[in-house]
């Protein structure tokens, strides 16, 4: 264990060491050092190259504003970018922030889908408040009518999603529920507590390990694919991840279950490798497929130990 917590604590990498000392280690990170470390994020590879290709309007890819096209355009850089652990204390980063909010949310809160896929979509509504949250947005009016709309819209559809035959969804379900764990507790209301209670519930009730969540075509293959960072797919790391974010207790069958794959998913070596990359469909790659990686690593730790499954 000592030996992997070194490796995920090497300079090469300043987004996966900030994680491993927050969320594994538990270190207090005062503003100084938070302020250093973003820094470093900063001018760190991959979210330097990012950076580096951003108009100086504040836009990435073309000066339009949707989810589409998938991963190159200005929401997907800033969302890659709020997995690295910047903020919106970066100028650049706010500026973009900023377009996408006045081009993309609407007056009851929401970001729609235009075009293919066009509504309002469970898994796209949970990315957008994660990356607000992660980029520092919490306070903000805009925030507060995104995460009051995403409430009603639990409420209205339980996770259903109309691409999945009127199903509930578990890989939107998944992204809301990862979202709404980033709300401070505080912040939290009846309708925000009732929406996490509800993805809990929906996720723990099927199989994790098998994926066994109703749909009618085939099982997707990706939920057996460990991969960061992901896009509007899931897989069993992720919602496990999540489920034990939301305060899960490894003594339910279920994610006990899931707990055990994700420990035999380990290589002999400690670490775990990527499945799955978007690497080629992004502006900027991150990491290799199937060679050791620092980022699912320290997913699959930090849900084996915060969990207890495990001990340091």
């Amino acid at each position: 264990m000592e030996e992997i917590l070194s490796w995920l604590l090497e300079d090469d990498n300043p987004s996966v060491k900030y994680f491993t000392m927050k969320d594994i280690l538990g270190e207090e990170i005062g503003a100084k050092e938070t302020h250093d470390l973003n820094r470093e994020i900063l001018k760190s590879e991959p979210a330097k190259s990012i950076l580096e290709l951003q108009n100086s309007q504040g836009w990435w890819y073309e000066d339009n504003f949707t989810f589409k096209p998938y991963y190159k355009n200005t929401f997907w850089q800033l969302y890659f970018l709020s997995q690295l652990g910047i903020n919106k204390s970066s100028e650049t980063i706010d500026k973009a922030a900023r377009l996408i909010i006045k081009h993309m949310q609407n007056e009851k809160g929401s970001f729609h889908s235009a075009g293919s896929n066009s509504g309002n979509l469970a898994c796209m509504q949970g990315i957008t408040l994660e990356m607000l949250l992660r980029l520092g947005y919490a306070d903000e009016d805009f925030m507060k009518k995104a995460i009051s709309f995403l409430t009603d819209f639990v409420y209205r559809t339980d996770y259903r999603c109309k691409y999945r035959q009127n199903f509930k969804c578990p890989w939107g379900t998944v992204k809301i529920l990862k979202a709404f764990n980033l709300i401070p507790q505080d912040k939290r209301d009846e309708t925000v507590l009732s929406a996490i209670n509800r993805a809990i519930k929906f996720l723990l009730s099927h199989n994790i390990v098998e994926a066994k969540y109703p749909r009618k075509k085939s099982r997707s293959a990706q939920w057996f694919l460990f991969g960061f960072p992901r896009g509007y797919q899931g897989d069993i790391l992720e919602l496990t991840s999540v489920l034990v974010d939301a305060g899960c207790s490894k003594n339910v069958s279920n994610i006990k279950a899931a707990l055990k794959y994700i420990s035999s998913k380990r290589q002999k070596d400690g670490t775990w490798k990527m499945d799955f990359t978007l690497n080629g469909r992004m502006l900027v790659d991150i990491e290799k497929k199937n060679k050791p990686s620092k980022w699912i690593t320290f997913f699959a730790l930090k849900t084996l130990l915060k969990s207890g499954y495990i001990k340091t």
